[in-house]
């Protein structure tokens, strides 16, 4: 991973695209803190600081569920920014892909080796949930297990 005095690239964006989001949502960072320790993560305004300011050099998994939730934003649009998505993204020092390519894996979709060997997909696709990989195999959308989202949205309500 890239490091430099504003912290590896990964933290960076999540950074960016938390201050980005925070401000969409109109919410100081007190605030945004005030809400993190809420949800069992003990944070204060001077870690949304430095964090915004790349003065810290990780986020945990915890911690980025927590702000997904807080910002009303699924992880992924924290990780990686929605937008351009032909720019570069850089997931570890030695591996670039497209925004787009490195969304689509973390959504599941595809290993994001561009011509992965036989064995690296199978390996991959072994992971997927039967109901997921079977909706995938029919055409439809693998993250509702083939189900209609308005069907996932209305179970979820009542």
């Amino acid at each position: 991973m890239t490091h430099s005095a504003e912290g590896p690239a990964v933290t960076r964006e999540i950074a960016q695209r938390m201050r980005e989001v925070r401000d969409k949502r109109g919410l100081t960072g007190a605030e945004l803190a005030e809400r993190m320790t809420g949800l069992g993560v003990p944070w204060d305004r001077s870690i949304v600081a430095n964090l915004e300011n790349g003065r810290r050099q990780s986020v945990t998994v915890e911690e980025l569920l927590a702000l997904a939730l807080i910002l009303r934003a699924a992880p992924v649009h924290l990780i990686v920014p929605p937008d351009d998505s032909d720019a570069p993204y850089q997931v570890t020092a030695a591996v670039t892909e497209s925004r787009f390519r490195v969304r689509s894996w973390i959504r599941g979709l595809f290993p994001l080796e561009r011509l992965p060997g036989v064995g690296a997909v199978r390996d991959f696709w072994a992971e997927v949930p039967d109901d997921e990989f079977g909706a995938m195999q029919q055409g439809q959308c693998p993250a509702c297990g083939g189900r209609p989202p308005r069907q996932l949205i209305s179970k979820e309500d009542s």
